[in-house]
């Protein structure tokens, strides 16, 4: 308590200083007191340092260093694995604010919020999927009227053509090189203006097919559509781990309803001198943590946010690789890639520009959840941790932590999505490339809800093809 006051005398002005009473007034020591308790930590902490690291045999600083890794190690290295928080968006707002407004008594300020943290997830809903069924519509139906056939690999190696297998074109010509290379609108155009000339000149059909080459359709670039594949999954498995995070606070939390808000005041000195020593306001002693609930508001919270952004998350992920995988021109998908990416952030869009600036606040301030306590840790001495790192140093550098886990299943889920594309367009022909399955006009010019949320369910289809691989 003497040092305290002297820390307190020292930074608050005299003029500013609240009256002290009790023991922590009665104690207050002299000026040259103070400035010998002021002093004296820091000088005895430096002698322990240096009598330490002389029998280590290190210098003072290469033995302060060592122990900061150890601290380091002790404090950082779990919290990839072990640490679950909460981000600003719409979803999180609405799994914590019930939580804080029930550990409150339900107040109508923050019940209020509640609702409209619940308002703008149903808003938030409705705009992705509404964007993701806009996509689903493009790709099974509107691209089939316009008669367009599954990209797959057409093309995929020009540099291989004459000769290999993925050069014959839609036309059923073959490819020679990428000079006869065109997207999809530009190659139906040439298409269609020779066909008309045909029509017209039907005299004139030999010479026609002899002067005017309308190309073939196919993909300028094997790879790139696969790197921004990579690219779009990585925005896609950071929504995927906000997720999973939640699911692991609705497991690992206790069943029982618990505050998520706390009150604490320090106590080692009264509340207007932390106030003026730390600079700080009523606001800032307000604890906003993660804590337990109910199996009610578990089930609430796996049924109301978790299971639909689940849901969100597979069609983003199904019908943006597609969509990736459909672009054939290099500037195109890469352009398509950094646009398909905003769907994932409306969550955070409409956080931002709408909600309360209480949930802004709360969320900045709520503390991240440890699946394992790491108190323990807080109590280790300079001796067990300097034992921390020497017993790392012994570690194989060939470990499990050398593997990041979340780039392999980034590459994992790539791999899934792009593999469903192909079983689901694409077939192999003569020649062993992937040449797309014989496409069929749908019977209904809007694409069914149903065949949206269940992919095996399927439209009704015309019973001859448009176009196949074989015509």
């Amino acid at each position: 308590q003497a040092a305290l006051r002297c820390i307190h005398e020292a930074c608050v002005p005299s003029g500013h200083r609240p009256k002290m009473s009790g023991s922590f007034a009665s104690t207050s020591p002299p000026a040259t007191e103070r400035q010998g308790l002021l002093a004296s930590a820091p000088g005895a902490d430096d002698d322990e340092m240096e009598k330490r690291a002389k029998d280590a045999g290190q210098s003072k600083e290469d033995y302060n260093a060592w122990i900061a890794g150890g601290k380091m190690i002790n404090h950082l290295m779990d919290k990839d694995h072990n640490e679950c928080g909460m981000n600003p968006s719409i979803y999180d707002a609405a799994f914590v604010i019930p939580q804080i407004c029930r550990s409150a008594n339900w107040p109508r300020s923050l019940l209020n919020i509640t609702i409209r943290s619940y308002f703008f997830l149903l808003v938030n809903f409705f705009f992705q999927l509404f964007i993701l069924y806009m996509i689903a519509q493009e790709e099974e139906v509107m691209d089939k009227f316009a008669g367009q056939m599954s990209l797959c690999n057409f093309g995929a190696n020009v540099h291989t053509c004459p000769g290999g297998c993925d050069c014959i074109g839609p036309s059923g010509t073959n490819y020679q090189n990428a000079g006869r290379m065109y997207d999809y609108a530009s190659w139906s155009t040439r298409t269609f203006t020779r066909d008309s000339l045909k029509l017209i000149f039907p005299d004139q059909v030999h010479e026609i097919n002899e002067k005017i080459d309308p190309g073939e359709y196919g993909v300028e670039n094997f790879w790139v559509r696969h790197v921004c594949v990579f690219i779009f999954m990585m925005s896609v498995m950071s929504d995927l781990r906000s997720t999973m995070d939640m699911g692991y606070i609705l497991w690992y939390v206790p069943s029982t309803d618990q505050p998520w808000i706390d009150y604490q005041v320090p106590s080692w000195a009264p509340k207007q001198t932390v106030k003026d020593v730390k600079e700080c306001s009523e606001l800032d002693f307000i604890k906003f943590k993660i804590a337990g609930m109910s199996k009610m508001w578990k089930i609430v919270n796996l049924c109301v946010i978790i299971l639909p952004k689940l849901f969100i998350w597979k069609k983003t992920a199904k019908y943006g690789v597609m969509f990736l995988m459909e672009t054939a021109g290099i500037e195109n998908v890469i352009v398509n890639v950094t646009a398909l990416t905003f769907i994932l952030n409306l969550d955070e869009m409409l956080f931002a520009n709408f909600s309360h600036k209480a949930l802004h606040h709360i969320l900045e301030m709520l503390e991240p959840w440890s699946i394992q306590s790491q108190e323990h840790k807080e109590g280790l001495t300079i001796e067990q941790t300097y034992e921390t790192v020497l017993e790392d140093t012994k570690l194989s550098c060939f470990s499990w932590a050398l593997f990041p886990a979340r780039l392999f299943a980034t590459i994992f889920f790539s791999g899934i999505f792009v593999g469903e594309y192909f079983w689901a367009k694409c077939q192999f022909n003569e020649q062993g490339g992937l040449v797309s399955r014989p496409q069929y006009l749908p019977k209904d010019q809007i694409f069914p809800l149903l065949s949206f949320a269940f992919p095996f369910t399927h439209p009704e289809k015309e019973a001859e093809p448009y176009w196949s691989p074989a015509n």
